[in-house]
């Protein structure tokens, strides 16, 4: 019995934003580029407003480039920069860059160390939850000396997008931080995202995409694979070492 030809996996790396983030995007395009893992992946950015000179760079590196549209309407819009599109247009990568089967958003300002991560990112998608690293080790400063800061600004912010119940109980609950994540393209949190981000846009634009990311999962059960912290290391909370 013959058995059909197995369909190569298609998977794509994005990040993006505008012309004055565009040496942290280089930063992260080469470290990404620089590993066995990233070199598999087709890239894709968002251009929030590069200059042709940058956008250059980026086809030299084999990028594929798209113009975010504004995908909400919101009070206060017309106030922000262009580079917010790089927030908004999230829920809607399968839409911008159409024809693959796993995708891996990476914030501009992050850079790529070890290679495994990535793998991890994409193994733990294929599960058909999302792939993304909460705020959680125990050398991070916010969970010894500066809880009380952590809290204030993140339950703010909570407060604003939602409400002040929704800000008490989620604070406690690690932050999935949204600036890298992983998922197919058939997972039902691309909607669900969008759904909340946009109700909570009408509040809020404060943090309002990782606000409204921690809320599908902890408040409307979207399946969530947890990566080891390393995977997604913010350096404002504790120095690598």
């Amino acid at each position: 019995m013959r058995h059909p030809p197995e369909v190569a996996e298609k998977t794509i790396a994005i990040t993006g934003g505008d012309a004055g983030y565009f040496d942290l995007m280089k930063d992260c395009i080469a470290s990404l580029q620089n590993v066995p893992e990233g070199q598999a992946l087709a890239l894709g950015i968002l251009d929030c407003g590069l200059t042709d000179e940058q956008r250059a760079w980026c086809r030299d590196r084999g990028a594929t480039l798209v113009a975010p549209e504004w995908d909400f309407d919101f009070p206060g819009r017309d106030r922000l920069k262009d580079g917010y599109k790089a927030l908004t247009a999230r829920p809607f990568l399968p839409r911008y860059f159409p024809g693959f089967d796993l995708y891996l958003w990476i914030d501009g300002d992050c850079w790529v160390q070890q290679g495994d991560a990535i793998a991890l990112f994409l193994a733990a998608a294929r599960t058909g939850a999302l792939g993304a690293a909460p705020e959680i080790h125990r050398s991070m400063r916010h969970y010894h000396h500066a809880w009380g800061e952590f809290s204030a600004v993140c339950g703010a912010a909570y407060e604003a997008c939602f409400d002040k119940s929704t800000a008490e109980r989620l604070v406690r609950y690690p932050m999935i931080n949204a600036g890298v994540f992983a998922l197919t393209s058939a997972a039902p949190h691309w909607q669900g995202w969008a759904t909340v981000l946009g109700e909570a846009l009408q509040r809020s634009t404060d943090m309002t995409d990782q606000m409204a990311l921690n809320v599908l999962v902890y408040d409307q059960g979207f399946a969530c694979e947890p990566l080891p912290s390393r995977c997604n290391w913010p350096v404002h909370h504790a120095t690598p070492a």
